[in-house]
């Protein structure tokens, strides 16, 4: 009995603090002891509890037992399992109790849910519908149809088919698997379907990318008289947003309001995605401008569709006027932006975010490094890195792809491949992030040497990572290792070629000064060339002084595009290095009648972790008058120099 008094002690202090009766009066009420059970969230307090069972006598209480496995406090399965074995004759409540609690672990190879339920099964125990719907639930994280098959046998062999829940989860756990149709062979088989089964076999039929079968389900459920529900319509407005046909979502909006049916923010924010998803992005505002209530993560749906639909600006609006933004808010807006091409914007919200006390998660620090990547804010970048060290919020690396990339597009490819080298299992990503940054800097090289490490360690690469290697092979004139790899995409990597591809090798073939097999390249393509493909040509056209396939290639431009100026300005030198005198003046006079003028250069610099942009010819910059006078001190030292 060594440390028993420690334990009473220690249970006293429990009940004592919890204002719970003594342990005397507990002896004699365990309706009272079962309602500590209930209030317990501290792990140390439930293993004083567990103590006192043994030495009361309690936990030979079946029902006290599954109490006790039951505890919110109890989240190690093996402190569980060891509660189970102390119980001597387990009646179905316990069996169901440690089954619900093994239904819940990972997707582990062995599935022990159904080891206990094997188990009860031999004590001749016989199962109920609580017991299937925590054996399917386990059954539907590993997606074991096989085994998903024989407990519906059981199922019917016990006779509970005809329980809705039970139906119900069966009809999901088909889905998930694939299989629809054997769901909806289940919800035939019962008699009389009641709403939640109706709902869970047109939520299969969404989840299978089926909405009219839900629409037909639903108008069945109608003729029957049989009204939807909250759930089982957010359910049917995820069809229609499958469907995203703006007459039937204005129909089923039609329908719920004129129905009465009590809606909820997940309804809400279903039909906002509905009318998104038609296409309709005034329809959605009006909506939402007419909800009454409204809660974050309506607001939050509204400002997405905003930036789905590229209205960025009534995006910013409602974001600026939100009552409350959490993380998903500012990660929605800072996200948007940066897709949109706006990262100083993005940066700029960035901080915001900081200084009003919202603590990013991982996403949005993943959204701001590609802003610093797109803008070269490397201080950052950095920051960003830094903050992710101190905080242990890459621990499973998720984010050094991220980092890897903004190194890059930073100017630092040391860095980048400081990141590379630390991560203990190189995934797809971060192979993919490290052969394009090294191609990008030109060390065509060690890119290749990476490629080749990567098919050593047997990860298969994807199209991205062969833009990359192709890249490397441009930059370093490679074009018999060029083409070798660009045929391997389909025999060895099972990849199709698609445009980026093809104009990696037209970049190779032009640098090299292989015009014409660069041309009878483009003239094979399967897919129609784009401006990228015969911006490559003239690019390489210009550099090699060929005029012939510089016309070709800048009147392609301008049938793409009439209003491009940089064809005619291309097209404008090459005809001046050939003295062809009269054709420069008939281009500049084209794109003077035009109003055409070439895009101006454009640099940024960060300093002090805000990103400074200065276009040719611009003087809108604040301390444009001190830049000058620096500039001009400068070119003074250096005359003197």
């Amino acid at each position: 009995m060594i440390g028993t008094n420690s334990c009473m002690e220690g249970l006293h202090c429990v009940l004592r603090d919890l204002s719970i009766p003594t342990l005397q009066t507990m002896r004699t009420s365990t309706t009272a002891f079962l309602s500590l059970l209930d209030t317990i969230t501290d792990a140390r307090k439930l293993r004083q509890i567990h103590a006192h069972m043994i030495i009361s006598g309690i936990i030979k209480d079946p029902f006290a037992a599954s109490q006790l496995m039951s505890s919110p406090a109890l989240i190690e399965f093996d402190y569980a399992c060891l509660i189970f074995t102390q119980i001597h004759s387990p009646n179905l409540f316990t069996w169901n109790t440690m089954i619900r609690k093994l239904a819940n672990k990972g997707a582990d190879s062995v599935n022990p849910a159904l080891l206990v339920y094997k188990e009860m099964l031999g004590t001749g125990a016989r199962p109920n519908g609580h017991t299937f719907l925590y054996l399917i639930r386990s059954l539907a994280v590993r997606l074991d149809l096989q085994q998903g098959q024989q407990i519906h046998s059981n199922i019917v062999k016990t006779g509970c088919g005809t329980n809705q829940f039970v139906s119900s989860s069966l009809v999901g756990f088909y889905a998930a698997c694939g299989f629809v149709d054997k769901g909806h062979q289940v919800f035939d088989e019962v008699p009389q379907p009641g709403l939640v089964l109706w709902t869970a076999v047109m939520r299969a039929y969404v989840c299978g990318k089926n909405p009219q079968e839900v629409l037909r389900l639903f108008g069945k459920m109608r003729g029957l008289d049989l009204m939807p529900d909250a759930v089982a319509l957010a359910t049917i407005v995820s069809a229609c947003s499958q469907l995203g046909d703006l007459d039937m979502a204005r129909a089923i909006h039609g329908f719920i309001s004129k129905s009465g049916i009590h809606t909820d923010a997940f309804v809400c924010t279903g039909l906002l995605v509905m009318y998104g998803e038609s296409r309709s992005l005034e329809f959605a505002h009006r909506l939402f401008c007419e909800m009454p209530r409204k809660n974050v993560v309506v607001w939050n749906t509204m400002v997405h569709q905003c930036i789905k639909h590229d209205n960025i600006n009534l995006a910013y609006q409602l974001f600026k006027i939100m009552p409350d933004k959490d993380v998903v808010s500012w990660n929605t807006m800072v996200g948007g932006l940066s897709r949109l091409g706006r990262c100083k914007e993005a940066l700029t919200l960035f901080h915001q975010m900081e200084s009003s006390g919202v603590k990013p998660n991982t996403l949005t620090l993943l959204i701001t490094l590609s802003a610093c990547a797109s803008l070269g804010a490397l201080d950052t970048g950095t920051w960003i890195h830094a903050h992710l060290e101190k905080n242990h919020l890459n621990s499973n690396s998720t984010l050094d792809p991220g980092l890897i990339d903004m190194y890059s597009k930073c100017g630092s490819i040391d860095k980048a491949l400081q990141v590379f080298e630390k991560i203990p299992r190189r995934d797809l990503f971060s192979w993919t992030s490290i052969i394009c940054g090294l191609a990008m800097h030109g060390h065509s090289k060690q890119a290749l040497h990476h490629f080749h490490q990567m098919q050593e360690a047997k990860v298969q690469p994807d199209d991205v990572t062969m833009v990359g290697v192709l890249n490397a092979c441009a930059h370093a004139g490679l074009v018999e290792e060029g083409w070798k790899l660009f045929h391997s995409m389909e025999q060895l990597h099972n990849l199709t070629h698609k445009i980026e591809h093809y104009g990696c090798m037209i970049d190779l073939l032009g640098r090299m000064g292989c015009l014409q097999e660069a041309y009878n390249l483009i003239v094979k393509m399967p897919m129609e060339p784009n401006a990228v493909i015969w911006g490559a040509l003239l690019s390489a056209c210009k550099i090699h002084n060929n005029l012939e396939f510089g016309e070709i290639a800048a009147k392609r431009l301008l049938e793409l595009d009439p209003s491009d100026p940089w064809a005619r300005v291309m097209l404008s030198n090459m005809y001046a290095e050939a003295s062809r005198w009269d054709a420069v003046m008939r281009l500049r006079k084209d794109m003077k009648e035009c109003g055409l003028r070439k895009a101006p250069g454009c640099s940024l610099i960060e300093v002090n972790g805000t990103v400074h942009e200065f276009l040719v010819g611009d003087s809108s910059h604040p301390m444009q008058a001190e830049i000058h006078s620096l500039l001009e001190n400068m070119e003074i030292m250096l005359k003197l120099g």
